[in-house]
């Protein structure tokens, strides 16, 4: 084992610099993971593009990645305990780090940690040990870390869509209360929306309907494979009328908006609910208002409205069992894996600006590769 660690550094808007550290030394409490894998998604691009600059999420210099999975390589006796893993073990490390004592940890609730540490979200790479972001070689396990132990014999590709399928998990099932029987609506057909046609089929959703724009063809093709009745494009047809016809004008227990950007899909997300339906929002519109949004529409239909940030230790374990079951037929999302040197290109990527002939869905970092 070598004496250094590497990790690819955001160091200002679209500009990323690789950066050698020394390993921290290991106490009682805390560890070391050699990471395999750090998965990417549309935080990661907002934050290469400047996005967050000035806030929390922004503090530059930073490593990114919060999508973490990788080996237990150093580990005190008493994060031994803690955690219940060992050295060698393959792991999932969730994004944020808890202090355990405010008011949103102790309601279950860590991401609003009043502490605001998060790996590769939340801490600048100046504070030490450095390590605090899956673009790495290793990650440096906090004392407050919170591990899952993953089977070793899944692949890294499908394996690395646990953070995204724990989503899924959260936002289609767990948080609107999706029945089986039901029916449920998923705008926008990018990795975590697509996992959540998944994931409504798997607990038996009545209908479910997936819709994208004319970009997204191959991605609506997969959409039915994973179990959409139907899919719609939404700039050839209007998708409120479509959704009525497709449901014989129940319309729909649940609309979950997975869209970036863009505000039409909560426009017409609330048209296509019924009377007591829950709308979901999960897409992150870049300070994009809604223009014409009447409350009353929620007030007399009784629709909740319900925002969803990220997904809870449950979501987590629920996704690991799914993987454990079905990483074969998921493995298909997984599209594109880059070393640890292409930070960059991984991003660009994934924000749509580079092509390679090959539809991008889930990108991952293989950090394994020493740069």
């Amino acid at each position: 084992m070598t004496n250094s660690a590497y990790a690819s550094v955001l160091t200002a808007k679209r500009t990323f610099e690789l950066r050698e550290v020394p390993l921290p030394e290991i106490g009682p409490n805390d560890g070391l993971l050699r990471m395999e894998c750090a998965g990417l998604c549309g935080t990661d691009y907002e934050q290469y593009d400047g996005h967050f600059i000035g806030t929390i999420h922004g503090q530059l210099p930073m490593t990114l990645g919060h999508e973490i999975m990788g080996f237990v390589e150093k580990l005190g006796p008493e994060a031994q305990k803690k955690w219940g893993v060992n050295e060698g073990d393959r792991v999932i490390v969730e994004t944020s780090i808890p202090c355990g004592e405010c008011l949103a940890c102790k309601d279950g609730r860590p991401i609003f940690c009043s502490e605001n540490l998060g790996y590769g979200i939340r801490i600048g790479f100046d504070l030490k040990p450095h390590l605090w972001g899956g673009y790495a070689s290793h990650l440096y396990l906090h004392p407050n870390a919170r591990l899952h132990k993953v089977p070793d014999n899944i692949p890294t590709g499908p394996m690395s869509l646990f953070n995204p399928l724990s989503n899924a998990v959260r936002w289609a099932w767990k948080k609107p209360n999706l029945r089986p029987g039901q029916t449920i609506v998923v705008e926008g057909p990018g990795q975590r929306g697509l996992l959540a046609v998944a994931v409504a089929k798997k607990i038996g959703a009545g209908k479910i309907i997936c819709t994208g724009t004319d970009k997204d063809d191959y991605r609506l093709n997969l959409a039915k494979k994973l179990g959409a009745d139907t899919t719609i494009d939404v700039t050839k047809e209007d998708p409120v009328s479509r959704v009525i016809a497709e449901t014989g004008g129940e319309k729909a227990d649940i609309v979950l908006d997975v869209s970036m950007g863009a505000t039409d899909p909560i426009i017409q997300g609330i048209e296509m609910l019924k009377k007591g339906g829950t709308f979901v929002n999960a897409g992150v519109k870049t300070h994009n208002a809604v223009a014409n949004f009447f409350t009353d529409k929620l007030l007399f239909n009784e629709i909740s409205f319900l925002g969803v940030l990220s997904s809870d230790w449950e979501d987590t374990a629920e996704a690991v069992d799914i993987l454990t079951d079905e990483w074969e037929e998921l493995e298909p999302l997984s599209t594109h894996a880059f070393p640890l040197g292409e930070a960059e290109k991984a991003v660009k990527m994934l924000g749509r600006e580079l092509d390679d002939g090959k539809e991008s869905i889930h990108i991952h970092l293989d950090t394994m590769v020493t740069p």
